[in-house]
């Protein structure tokens, strides 16, 4: 089954792209308080690595990891992806005589690149809703 396939019908997804769009609001809330924080003395930056999370979560192969709920049964499980939870870690970039390590180039660039993964993962589940949607309705896709 390919990838798009996958992401669109799998049951689990919808767990995984909610927990994707907790972990990323979570790090633009770090992110942004790196960057307010950039003169404050002894102020050590920090992060969280939700992608690493979710693919330990879901499964070293980017398939989920299945559980037998019944004789007769496999299916998804998804426990192990809601009972994720944001763990921050300090960065450990070179500090300014301060004590202070933002760096506000790096903190701009993961801002960025933090949206991005967040609007996409939004599209996605528009995608995937208009894709039901139009499977129910037997209406086109818009």
């Amino acid at each position: 089954m390919p990838l798009i396939d996958r992401l669109l019908f799998s049951d689990a997804v919808p767990g995984l792209m909610k927990k994707s769009l907790n972990f990323m609001s979570t790090r633009q809330s770090m992110i942004s308080s790196n960057i307010s924080n950039i003169d404050t003395p002894g102020f050590k930056a920090s992060d969280i690595d939700f992608q690493a999370q979710l693919r330990a979560a879901i499964g070293s192969k980017g398939s989920l990891n299945m559980r037998t709920t019944s004789e007769k049964h496999i299916g998804p499980s998804d426990s192990n992806i809601m009972d994720l939870a944001a763990d921050p870690f300090e960065e450990d970039s070179a500090a300014k005589s301060n004590g202070n390590n933002v760096d506000i180039d790096n903190e701009m660039a993961k801002m960025a690149e933090n949206q991005i993964l967040y609007n996409a993962t939004v599209q996605l589940m528009m995608k995937r809703g208009s894709t039901v949607r139009s499977a129910v309705t037997e209406l086109p896709q818009q």
